[in-house]
Formats: structure tokens, C-alpha cells, sequence
């Protein structure tokens, strides 16, 4: 939990945006190890259900049952909280999405351990806003409230001087009709204020992940702080 005092005053902010590396191949369980790891998308972590659909959000509790656990004890988030999980094993290997997708055997996990016992795994949940009018994604309380999700999921209250790079992707895209291009902007945004550099998957969107780049490209060229593309943007 982030406390209100303690989120960022967005104009303000004088951070560069962050390092990025963007790629329609890989995912974020496959090519994330070290990084800290988006999952979760709904305020009820775990999503709504398990056997209606499989969403990314519901692959990753699938292939790492050990998530499940957390169904039992965690509330619903509020919108300055999120939940980091440090240690899921994976079991599965699985194919496809939604209703294509289908279990594809045992999965070795080999991810080190630390001191702990646990995989040097970390997922962190973190719930988007559902537009069922997509427009209405775009108005300032609403990229408000994003910003702040997302810098809340990124924050490091350890305050490490060594942070490790977000593994992240299409974050409350899909069934929650986020806009992708909207949802990259706002990770960045949100993890330059952490200082975390970024790593993010488009799953197989060429035009997404080109797109994604110019515009990063863009911004750090014109040397804009988060502070200035907020006010010029917002």
C-alpha cells in the first residue's frame, strides 16, 4: 500500500523515462526471471473465475497453482494497494489463449532459490480499470488512476538502490478494453517514477511493438521528464 500522501504529484515529476526493451516474441513467465512480474488484473486477485475463461491473468494462476492460496486470505484492492508475491513455482507449460488454450505438459521449473527456500520469482497484482465505453479510458481521473495503480504495483518500499526491470505486457487490455498504446504510456510513466526499467511483451503485435518503440524513441529524444509529457499529454 501506497498511502495518498505518497503518490506522486505527476506534473511534478522529474524523472527521465525509463530503459525499455519491447518485443512481440516471449512472455512474461518464459522470459521475465529477475524482473518483477505484472499478473493480476483484477481487484479480486485471481480474477473472477477459473473455469469460464483463461485469460492471461488466470494462465498464470493455472501454470503456478501455488498462487491459488492467495484467494483464501486477500481482500479486495483498494485503489492505492497491490500485492507482490514473492516465490511461485511453475508446474505447467501450456499453448494458445482463452478458449484455445490447452495444458501442454509438465513444466521443469529451474529458477534459482534464495536463502528462503523460495523460486526468485516475484509477481505483483495489480488491478485495471474495466471500460465498457473505451472512450471513457482516456479522461484525466481515469489516467489518474492508473498512474497511481501502476506506481503503486512498481513501488519499491525497500527502497533498494538496485531495483530490477518490470516484466510486463498488454496490462488491462483485452476483456478489460484497455487501449494498448494508453496502458504502455502509463507503465512507463509509472516505472520511471519507480526507477524501474521496463521489459515489455506485446504477444506477436508487430505494429504494437514498433509502435511502442517510436514513441519511447520519441519521448527520450526530446529529453521529456515524466513531469512535462504529463502536462503537455494530460
Amino acid at each position: 500500500m501506497v498511502t495518498q500522501d505518497k503518490l506522486p504529484i505527476w506534473q511534478k515529476c522529474r524523472h527521465v523515462f525509463p530503459q525499455l526493451h519491447v518485443s512481440s516474441g516471449g512472455t512474461i513467465e518464459d522470459d521475465g526471471e529477475g524482473m518483477l512480474q505484472v499478473g493480476g488484473l483484477n481487484k479480486y486477485i485471481g480474477g473472477v473465475s477459473h473455469y469460464s475463461t483463461c485469460s492471461l491473468d488466470h494462465i498464470r494462476f493455472v501454470i503456478c497453482p501455488e498462487l491459488l492460496v492467495s484467494l483464501l486470505f486477500t481482500e479486495v484492492l483498494k485503489s492505492n494497494e497491490a500485492i507482490v508475491i514473492t516465490g511461485p513455482q511453475r508446474y505447467s507449460k501450456y499453448t494458445g489463449y482463452a478458449k484455445s488454450f490447452k495444458w501442454d505438459g509438465g513444466y521443469n521449473d529451474q529458477t534459482p532459490r534464495d536463502g528462503w527456500g523460495r523460486r526468485c520469482t516475484q509477481l505483483v497484482a495489480i488491478d485495471a480499470l474495466v471500460f465498457d465505453d473505451q472512450s471513457n479510458q482516456f479522461e484525466t481521473s481515469k489516467v489518474s488512476r492508473e498512474l497511481n495503480k501502476a506506481y503503486v504495483g512498481f513501488y519499491d518500499p525497500y527502497n533498494q538502490p538496485h531495483r530490477t526491470a518490470v516484466a510486463t505486457g498488454n496490462w488491462g487490455c483485452g476483456a478489460f478494453r484497455g487501449n494498448h498504446r494508453l496502458k504502455a504510456l502509463i507503465q512507463l510513466m509509472a516505472a520511471a517514477v519507480a526507477e524501474r526499467d521496463v521489459c515489455y511483451f506485446t504477444y506477436k503485435d508487430n505494429k504494437l511493438t514498433q509502435d511502442i518503440y517510436d514513441i519511447h524513441q520519441l519521448i527520450t529524444a526530446r529529453g521529456l521528464t515524466v513531469g512535462k509529457f504529463h502536462f503537455h499529454w494530460i
